[in-house]
């Protein structure tokens, strides 16, 4: 029995302390909210035995005024313009869940739409690089084909020019040989006697 007491108080220390944590969070600001799955009273002062003005649902916006941290209540004012006072620890500097799904989903909906995109700009870039590789392969193709035809071309170029020298190295030699030819019948001609010049 006393273990059970022991395990309930206990709970109720850290359920307190928690508590208390966020209740130390509050400053007087607009960006605070009921907490999600509650529905709490609004009273006119900060205490349960203060009369109650209303109810406050859960995840409704309110705007912080000021904390009583002896009664744990802080006076808020809610979105239809309610002043009152709540218990502190059913406040959240937490946007309820009502209110993030509608920007969740529109956060969900650009990020599909911005997949999409890239994955469009991604095929799109996939498309020019296949046809930057075939316009390199045919490219590769044609810088081959003319690099044969270069060296072919080269090839006759100094077939030609070989066949040049021949030639020109052939008719110098009939022409040299010719030359001597003729030097050497030429001295086997007889020479012509010179008139004398004698006066008669």
């Amino acid at each position: 029995m006393i273990r059970k007491w022991l395990a309930v108080a206990l709970f109720t220390y850290s359920f307190q302390a928690v508590a208390l944590q966020d209740i130390a969070d509050l400053e007087a600001s607009s960006s605070h909210y009921i907490k999600d799955d509650l529905f709490i009273f609004m009273h006119t002062g900060p205490s349960r035995n203060y009369r109650i003005l209303g109810s406050i649902e859960a995840g409704t916006p309110i705007t912080v005024l000021t904390q009583n941290n002896e009664t744990e209540f802080t006076q808020i004012t809610d979105n239809d313009g309610r002043e009152g006072w709540v218990e502190s620890k059913f406040i959240s500097n937490t946007m309820s869940q009502a209110e993030q799904l509608p920007k969740i989903r529109e956060q969900l909906a650009e990020s599909q739409s911005a997949l999409q995109a890239s994955q469009s700009e991604s095929a799109r870039l996939r498309q020019q690089l296949n046809d930057a590789r075939q316009q390199i392969t045919q490219l590769s193709t044609e810088n081959e084909s003319q690099a044969t035809a270069i060296v072919k071309l080269t090839s006759k170029v100094e077939s030609a020019n070989k066949d040049e020298l021949v030639t020109w190295f052939t008719r110098g030699g009939l022409v040299a040989g010719g030359g001597i030819l003729l030097g050497v019948l030429l001295t086997y001609f007889p020479k012509r006697r010179r008139r004398s010049s004698e006066w008669m």
